[in-house]
């Protein structure tokens, strides 16, 4: 049990070190632009340009990658990031990231990203509208666990009280 605990606790030490050299390689690069331009300001402002480039064309991958994914798991009724990591061979923590960012604005989106246990469900489209079909004619979670085992890989109602709690709180369950 030690060993698993070891395990879960090593990729968020290794996430937060990559997260701080980020953080040092970039006040490293502004410092260097700013001494620079002191010295020689057109050398400083086409290194700042530079640099601003290499940051556009960093965000703009990270954007085409959230929509990849989105793509990916839109196939799938449902799906957990543990799958997503597997078929994009990507890490976990990686599509965690990306599924933390959707997360945080899908309120008028029509899929729905649900945490759990330290993990994320991916919800499309249809397997939201079944839950909320079964949800409004007024199944309890046994029953609604039940009905979407049979149609989607739902395993607990801990996972049913999730998607409920995680569409109430967006607003998305009529009452």
């Amino acid at each position: 049990m030690s060993n698993l605990k070891r395990d879960d606790r090593s990729p968020n030490i290794v996430s937060k070190l990559k997260d701080n050299f980020k953080n040092i390689i970039f006040y490293l690069l502004l410092g260097i632009v700013v001494i620079t331009f002191i010295y020689d300001q057109i050398l400083g402002i086409w290194l700042a340009g530079s640099f601003f480039i290499i940051y556009l064309v960093s965000y703009l991958i990270t954007l085409s990658s959230k929509r990849k994914l989105l793509r990916i798991m839109q196939e799938y009724s449902i799906i957990s990031d543990i799958d997503v990591a597997e078929k994009l061979k990507r890490s976990v923590e990686d599509i965690r990231k990306i599924l933390y960012s959707l997360a945080k604005n899908q309120k008028k989106k029509r899929w729905l990203v649900v945490f759990l246990n330290r993990r994320y469900i991916f919800l499309n489209e249809n397997g939201v509208e079944r839950f909320k079909q079964f949800y409004k004619r007024g199944f309890s979670e046994k029953l609604i666990l039940e009905n979407l085992q049979q149609e989607m890989k739902i395993r607990s109602r801990a996972e049913v009280k999730a998607i409920e709690n995680t569409l109430a709180s967006n607003n998305r369950l009529s009452n």
